[in-house]
């Protein structure tokens, strides 16, 4: 079945449907992810985007459902080059395909996803629709502009217990599992939805943890939460990743902005304190380093190749973050020292 992807550039891109016999539309993103794919799909960051995996040959393995980052696929749409061989090379691709299609997930194979990947890279992130008809939309909405986080947090309040002595606030913009998984082996957890009403809390906890997730960190709906971190940030610990790095700048007066086309990836060089980290990323939006001055914060680390700010610290106050993701799932095991940091930091 044919399939098209229709930029709003005024390119239109022919390929193969898979997944579900649907529409799709979003902002249009790649990662350079060679493995991975059932944990990149599922990732809460992802929320509104179409997902072009740069890496040709995509479900050459099994699903394995425990690697799930979330409940289901968040992806709005994806983009490919070669889908296990147009999904007939046997039993993994076959799965990828029925995958997409219980999660209402609409995919195009045949693409040259080099060529596309190069136009981003160029241009910067472009908005797209996936349809089964060569006709262009009355408009392409940019996804940006939503609530992303409303639709990806979870609604009610969880109690994680670990076993362990320190409790941490654990405020769900987006989290993944993963994620939530590693950080509990510091601390239980209570873990609340972005829009909480935190001054109803009567729970004690030592530490606020903010983790990543999908959307500009600047959207009002956001604001809430913006404030209740300025507030605490001179009160306890306040510890974020991705998104929650954004937000802790964003909290004491610095600024975000968006970027050409993003950090997807498993294989990103961060330099912290003179050394070199390979890291995984996700995230669109990044901290300006240039805004932090009078804020107590200061830049600790940057991406290698285009400059930008991996992670920030206050001077005076156990506040500090990461833009990158430290528990790695996908990607490589550099960075656990992150969570060895958050342990020194919350006490064990």
């Amino acid at each position: 079945m044919k399939r098209y992807l229709l930029l709003e550039d005024g390119t239109s891109y022919e390929g193969y449907g898979y997944g579900y016999d649907g529409e799709a539309s979003g902002e249009i993103v790649f990662t350079t992810s060679m493995s991975g794919y059932v944990e990149t799909i599922t990732d809460p960051s992802y929320a509104g985007e179409i997902l072009i995996f740069a890496f040709p040959e995509i479900a050459n393995y099994s699903i394995s459902m425990e690697h799930m980052e979330s409940d289901k696929i968040q992806v709005s749409g994806i983009i490919t080059r070669d889908a296990h061989a147009f999904l007939n090379g046997g039993d993994p691709g076959k799965g990828f395909n029925e995958f997409l299609k219980a999660n209402k997930i609409p995919a195009i194979d045949g693409i040259d996803t080099r060529e596309l990947v190069e136009k981003i890279r160029q241009n910067g992130t472009v908005r797209a629709y996936i349809g089964n008809k060569n006709e262009f939309p009355g408009s392409f909405p940019d996804p940006m502009k939503l609530n992303l986080v409303g639709t990806v947090s979870r609604k009610n309040y969880q109690y994680y217990n670990s076993g362990r002595k320190k409790e941490i606030l654990f405020v769900d913009v987006g989290t993944k599992n993963s994620l939530v998984k590693r950080i509990s082996e510091t601390a239980s957890l209570h873990i609340v939805p972005y829009n909480y009403d935190f001054d109803s809390i009567k729970f004690h906890y030592d530490a606020i943890f903010l983790p990543n997730g999908p959307g500009d960190p600047d959207h009002e709906s956001l604001e809430p939460l913006r404030g209740f971190i300025r507030e605490k940030s001179s009160e306890m610990p306040v510890i974020g990743v991705c998104l929650g790095n954004q937000l802790i700048a964003l909290s004491l007066g610095g600024k975000t902005e968006k970027m050409k086309y993003g950090h997807r990836g498993i294989n990103h060089a961060v330099l912290i304190d003179g050394r070199v980290y390979i890291t995984s990323h996700n995230h669109g939006y990044a901290v300006n380093g240039n805004s932090l001055g009078g804020t107590g914060l200061e830049v600790a680390g940057r991406d290698i190749n285009d400059g930008t700010v991996e992670m920030i610290r206050h001077r005076e106050l156990p506040v500090f973050s990461v833009q990158f993701h430290p528990e790695a799932y996908p990607g490589p095991y550099d960075s656990t020292w992150f969570f060895n940091m958050v342990r020194n930091t919350v006490g064990e």
